[in-house]
């Protein structure tokens, strides 16, 4: 994890004519914030730009693209004028903002938008390189931005409604982070076993994508 622009990033894949000898996979930062742009935009060309400006890399490397992850969603590598376009259309309330950056998961980013959340998971799936799923982003699971700074994002994996939604057996004092609890995206509602049982659910249309990707 180098949060650097590309062709920063390309020295630590180490020597070309080895085919890449030292790091094999790195995130490349600043294609997620324009994704987000791209769609919202409805122009292909913040993705496009910033692909074309990607420096080729050793044969044995790849780059690492992703939606989320466990850091805020940020915004370093954009300009002013595109971060307050972000800040204005992604994080209206400014507890959703922390450190050049959006704190929030993809589902409460795309208000719960069920067809917005598969048009953001089919475009990542559908560019070069490694596309790397946050944990829970599959069933769309929320945040807690009453949280500090980035844990608004780091919250308990929801496999099941039990107690500390099935993630741990632990006193619920005890957790290092507290379970969401919300009507929406709370563990009781939002889980892995709700989830696997219904055919239609995210997670079951997630599992399709990949497999298509695959082929």
């Amino acid at each position: 994890e180098a949060n650097q622009w590309p062709e920063d990033v390309v020295d630590y894949f180490g020597d070309f004519s080895a085919g890449g000898d030292e790091c094999h996979m790195a995130f490349h930062f600043p294609v997620m914030p324009r994704i987000f742009m791209a769609v919202r935009r409805e122009s292909r060309y913040p993705v496009s730009e910033i692909l074309a400006k990607t420096p080729a890399i050793p044969s044995s490397c790849q780059w690492g693209i992703f939606l989320r992850n466990h850091d805020e969603l940020t915004l370093e590598m954009v300009t002013d004028e595109e971060r307050d376009y972000m800040w204005a259309e992604y994080a209206k309330d400014p507890r959703m903002r922390a450190n050049i950056g959006i704190r929030r998961r993809l589902a409460p980013l795309l208000d719960n938008d069920r067809n917005q959340i598969e048009l953001f998971t089919a475009l990542l799936l559908s560019l070069p390189g490694s596309p790397i799923l946050y944990y829970g982003d599959e069933i769309g699971m929320g945040d807690n931005i009453w949280l500090g700074d980035r844990d608004a994002v780091r919250t308990p994996m929801q496999w099941t409604p039990d107690r500390n939604a099935g993630f741990s057996s632990c006193d619920p004092g005890r957790l290092f982070l507290p379970t969401i609890m919300d009507p929406v995206y709370g563990y009781q509602v939002t889980n892995v076993e709700a989830s696997m049982s219904s055919p239609s659910s995210l997670l079951h249309w997630t599992r399709r994508m990949i497999e298509i990707r695959k082929q």
